[in-house]
């Protein structure tokens, strides 16, 4: 099934203010617009999107296209994003920050053997920057830079761990939709989860079926800047192993803290 793009509906007013560039802002947002959908896009459909005009969106997106930002494919009419984004995105990867994050979740992975997930929260939304995969055959499917809705799983919630309940329902302003039959619906009970534990936020089959989490948020200077979770089979689920979990999920938020003291995203 096609997925909504979350951009669809928004008009240039909407992504611009008076503190922006707004020829820059309408760059973002295509490449955004793009990024969002499951699909690529003409460029009557970005136009409608983003509410603006054809004539203006023209020569951004003819630059992009020139640029490799952005793919034309000539028999649909259609644009997709392009290797240049790719190959910028992936020098991410050669950063102090990124692998000493990296060096964390091998470990996570390494005492327990299940799959661990490095996030931030983006617009409501879990945005999965780093991960390393269990060792066992049967273990979460996920990619880098997929997204979630934040309040369906253990990593968004702790992401969500400083937000009062009037910012909860902001955040969310169409209502808590289902991810799976389990996923929470209502607010209240997204708030007492979030204010339930100090640490530690749970996940039992609300974003992926026959699949539990746990996670714990990351601070700098008291203020959560992103989350790490650990994916658990519900079969290989026993308290045991979720303690252990726990212990080693605790380990590593220290661990962050000490050695990646001036992460923000």
């Amino acid at each position: 099934m096609m997925k909504e793009n979350s951009y669809i509906g928004k008009s240039d007013r909407e992504l611009s203010s008076n503190t922006e560039h707004k020829p820059t802002l309408r760059t973002l947002s295509i490449l955004e617009f793009i990024s969002a959908g499951d699909r690529s896009y003409s460029l009557s459909e970005i136009s409608r999107a983003l509410g603006i005009s054809p004539s203006t969106l023209f020569p951004i997106i003819h630059t992009l296209r020139e640029k490799k930002y952005l793919n034309f494919d000539k028999k649909t009419q259609t644009y997709s994003l392009g290797l240049r984004l790719f190959e910028i995105g992936s020098r991410i990867q050669n950063s102090h920050a990124y692998n000493a994050i990296m060096d964390i979740i091998n470990e996570v992975v390494e005492k327990c053997d299940e799959t661990c997930h490095f996030g931030v929260l983006d617009h409501g939304d879990v945005l999965y920057l780093a991960k390393a995969d269990s060792t066992n055959p049967i273990r979460m499917f996920s990619k880098i830079g997929k997204r979630m809705p934040a309040y369906g799983t253990a990593i968004g919630k702790a992401l969500l761990k400083q937000f009062t309940f009037e910012e909860l329902k902001a955040l969310y302003p169409e209502g808590l939709k289902p991810l799976t039959a389990n996923t929470i619906n209502c607010f209240d009970e997204l708030y007492r989860q979030i204010c339930s534990s100090d640490i530690f936020m749970y996940e039992n089959e609300e974003s992926n079926d026959s699949i539990r989490c746990i996670a714990i948020p990351l601070y700098q200077e008291k203020t959560v800047v992103a989350a790490l979770s650990v994916a658990i089979p519900v079969y290989r689920y026993e308290e045991q192993k979720a303690r252990e979990i726990e212990r080693t999920l605790k380990e590593a938020s220290v661990r962050f803290s000490q050695e990646i003291p001036d992460f923000m995203f």
